[in-house]
């Protein structure tokens, strides 16, 4: 049943990519067999297919910081483990400009610490840095990002449901300015000190989460002057294990409570306009791939497929295509 329902989300989506299921089409049919040695290799190539082909995706969850809820359990196989993680991912806005004509083409890469520590008995804390480069039509750019801190404390019920409950926040460690007065989007960071908050449910391969970033002020960017609105998230998903192997696919969307509002660089003096329709959802499926090479050493890999497509790149986060990878080390401290 599990795997029937992984391949319904999988071909339902591919199916809006015709060349990705051209080529994936055949990998399909060997899942369908029962010989399980093939089913496994199937769904080794069918993820890594997903993941290396040049299709346009959306993801502009992670960048903001609300989508660090909850992204780990699925890795942790080994009760009581911490992970040390080092992770690189790249993106691009696209070529089409904004909707008021702000010109994108911006391309963007990222190298990123992430530890997920176990401090005690069902809590642990997750902190997470990047280390961005930025360029484009109007510049580059380079530096430290914005650090994440999330505390987590995890529940069982009735011994087959898990709760995890999140609370942290990100803060404006990232530089927002350039000695050439680029704007926002050309920042790696967001220059704004953010609470976030949120809980996981999960039941047996499944689960389902909300998280929620509350931004305070606005960045205090030159030409921007940006002041993000709230976001929502939701988040639902499969993960499943084969020895080493494992898989996960699941929906995120993301909604921006209040439209963003910015400096009106035409004014005489200091005013601020807000930008109708900038508070814009976004809907992603993601797909990961995690190999367990040893007990101490493992690699992931992660693309999405997009639903929805922004209009505004005011924050920079806007993606036509995207993919990231990561190796991580498992420890354990006591």
């Amino acid at each position: 049943m599990k795997k029937e329902f992984l391949l319904k989300i999988l071909r339902r989506n591919l199916k809006r990519h015709e060349h990705l299921l051209f080529n994936c089409n055949k990998i399909f049919v060997l899942l369908k067999l029962q010989n399980p040695v093939v089913r496994m290799k199937s769904i080794h190539i069918l993820f890594l297919c997903i993941l290396f082909q040049n299709v346009e995706i959306y993801p502009q969850c992670s960048d903001a910081g609300v989508c660090t809820i909850g992204k780990h359990h699925e890795l942790r196989r080994t009760e009581n483990a911490s992970i040390l993680s080092l992770g690189f991912v790249y993106g691009s806005s696209g070529k089409d400009a904004d909707i008021n004509g702000n010109l994108n083409n911006l391309g963007t890469g990222s190298f990123i610490v992430d530890a997920d520590i176990d401090v005690s008995r069902n809590m642990r804390l997750g902190i997470n840095v990047p280390y961005t480069f930025i360029s484009g039509p109007l510049g580059e750019n380079n530096g430290l990002g914005d650090l994440s801190i999330l505390f987590s404390r995890s529940f069982t019920i009735k011994k087959i449901h898990g709760l995890t409950v999140f609370l942290g926040g990100k803060f404006a460690t990232g530089n927002v300015n350039s000695s050439d007065s680029l704007p926002q989007r050309y920042m790696p960071g967001l220059g704004t000190n953010d609470i976030l908050a949120g809980a996981i449910y999960t039941f047996e391969n499944y689960y389902f989460g909300i998280g929620y970033q509350k931004p305070f002020g606005r960045s205090r960017n030159y030409d921007t002057r940006l002041k993000r609105g709230d976001d929502v998230l939701f988040r639902a998903g499969f993960f499943e294990h084969f020895n080493k192997l494992g898989i996960k696919a699941e929906i995120l969307t993301i909604l921006r409570v209040q439209p963003s509002s910015v400096q009106d660089n035409a004014a005489s003096e200091e005013r601020f306009i807000e930008i109708d329709g900038s508070n814009e959802a976004q809907v992603n499926l993601a797909a990961t791939i995690s190999y367990r090479a040893s007990n101490e050493l493992g690699l992931t890999g992660q693309a999405a497929l997009p639903f929805l497509k922004r209009d505004y790149n005011f924050d920079g986060l806007k993606r036509t295509f995207s993919l990231l990878g990561t190796i991580s080390y498992f420890f354990n401290l006591k």
